[in-house]
């Protein structure tokens, strides 16, 4: 035997018969009159294309759902707690702060952070446009990761010191309004029916999401605007007058806001009600005066106090003020709670509700404020499904073609093999792997072609889209390793798969015309 047969024999034997014989096939480059050839090509350029088009599909698809979810959670948060009584989005209704969960509920696995918020209806106006607005008040320990992410200009509000009468507009509403940072308007807000009040603001930054529902309507302020105009909580004063001519003092409690009958005491000294009551200004003077006003509501109640320290020149009392500031900063419109993972929404909405609220709140999730927006993201898992079995059905009937005909141009070979004994499964069994070696390259090719478009637009952006239709304004691109290797596999294991139907042609060539064949 030969040293080239030998290295045959010993190549057979390690790879087996037919990995020999497919490889053999493969790189069998002697003949360049082979019809196969040009038909492989064209076999490998549609599994290219195909397994380009479908990461592509999968990654542009996944960066949609990635964005647009981000956007609209940050604009408002995966979950919303508020009251079981609110039934409208633009409008919140008192809730206290003070809860068993908070600010404990962003110790929860899966929860990272849980903010207060309110929200009321307002009207903002300048001296040539108006328009209608929903005004969002956040608060100090407002996540304000996401506006500083889509902030156009100027720069966020200030929130952690004295309240400031500032105010953030969205782009569209800016270029509405014809007015930009700097400028100043005025916000009426509504509350009930009947009571508007107006108040002035200057616009701090201008920001732009991309989401109409947001863009068009919100405007952030200080939560403690809303607080104090809705008048959610007790503001509690005393009024003191004199000395009259009779050298008496004359005291008043008065009470802002809450919700019912304002029900007023005087500790200390015995009294109810909002008086007035007069003392001898000797008497109280240098003493401190105390009222704690409620309602029957049970509303957090508000104390102030006031300790008369003289006469004025003008023969008025001198009065030094204190208490707590009115309990409106105990109030908020609900809470908004952050997940770690969006993934988990429906999950954590029912872990919430069931573990943590009291009978009187209820959860509202992003998808039943947005569900328009959350049913077109699942039509976009429809639509990868749609084109990723399209891909293969181009790429199964391309292989196909090329399998056939590289069948029947070695039809003299199958003769001499079957004459020789192999049998039909062997011969099969070769010309799969064919078919596995031939989408093997068109797979890795398709891989590169695909991976590298897609990082091509993720760092570049080129390709660009209408912000107003897509709530992006460029083609996102989220490339995960588990989803490509899974179509790597899935393409290759069904495309072989389907091979075995058209290798069935081994079976009806007869040896003695076969080896005529040719």
């Amino acid at each position: 035997m030969s040293a080239k047969s030998t290295a045959i024999f010993a190549g057979n034997q390690r790879m087996g018969f037919p990995h020999f014989i497919a490889r053999r096939i493969i790189g069998d480059k002697d003949r360049d009159d082979r019809l196969s050839r040009p038909i492989v090509v064209i076999a490998v350029l549609g599994v290219v294309i195909g397994m380009a088009v479908m990461i592509l599909t999968v990654g542009i698809s996944t960066g949609f759902q990635r964005e647009v979810r981000a956007k609209v959670t940050g604009a408002g948060a995966h979950i919303e707690i508020v009251p079981i009584m609110q039934a409208g989005q633009n409008a919140s209704i008192r809730v206290p702060i003070d809860q068993p969960f908070h600010p404990w509920l962003d110790t929860v696995p899966g929860v990272r952070h849980i903010q207060p918020f309110a929200i009321l209806p307002g009207i903002v106006e300048t001296p040539e446009e108006i328009q209608g607005v929903v005004v969002k008040g956040i608060g100090d320990t407002y996540d304000l990761h996401f506006l500083r992410a889509h902030m156009e200009s100027g720069g966020t509000l200030s929130t952690v010191d004295s309240v400031r009468n500032e105010a953030l507009i969205s782009r569209w509403m800016a270029d509405r309004l014809r007015q930009g940072v700097g400028d100043t308007i005025t916000i009426y807000l509504v509350r009930g029916d009947d009571e508007v009040r107006p108040r002035k603001y200057l616009i701090k930054g201008i920001y732009r999401t991309g989401l109409e529902k947001v863009d068009h309507e919100l405007v952030y302020v200080d939560l403690r605007h809303l607080q104090r105009f809705a008048q959610w909580g007790i503001k509690a004063e005393i009024e003191v007058e004199g000395p009259d001519v009779e050298g008496r003092a004359r005291v008043k409690g008065l009470a802002f806001g809450g919700q019912g009958p304002v029900v007023m005491t005087w500790p200390g000294l015995g009294l109810e009600g909002p008086g007035p009551f007069t003392f001898p200004f000797e008497g109280v003077r240098g003493r401190r005066l105390t009222m704690v006003a409620t309602d029957v509501s049970r509303t957090v109640p508000d104390t102030t106090w006031v300790v008369v320290q003289g006469i004025a020149a003008d023969g008025t009392a001198i009065v030094q003020r204190g208490g707590s500031g009115g309990s409106h900063g105990r109030y908020a419109g609900g809470f908004e709670v952050l997940l770690d993972r969006t993934e988990d929404l429906d999950a954590m909405d029912d872990l919430i509700y069931r573990e943590h609220l009291t009978e009187q709140l209820r959860t509202v999730t992003a998808r039943e404020r947005f569900p328009e927006i959350f049913a077109w993201l699942e039509l976009l898992d429809t639509n990868v499904v749609v084109v990723i079995v399209l891909m293969v059905v181009v790429a199964i009937i391309n292989m196909t073609s090329a399998l056939l005909i590289i069948i029947i141009e070695r039809t003299p070979m199958i003769g001499v093999l079957k004459a020789l004994g192999t049998s039909n499964g062997t011969i099969r069994r070769i010309f799969l792997i064919d078919a596995a070696y031939i989408l093997g390259v068109g797979i890795l090719l398709g891989d590169m072609l695909g991976i590298g478009l897609a990082l091509v637009q993720r760092h570049f952006g080129l390709v660009r889209l209408p912000v107003e239709s897509y709530y992006v304004d460029h083609v996102p691109v989220d490339l995960s390793l588990p989803h490509i290797a899974l179509l790597n596999v899935g393409v290759l294991l069904i495309c072989v798969a389907a091979m075995v139907l058209p290798s069935l042609l081994v079976t009806r060539i007869a040896p003695a015309r076969a080896i005529k064949f040719d």
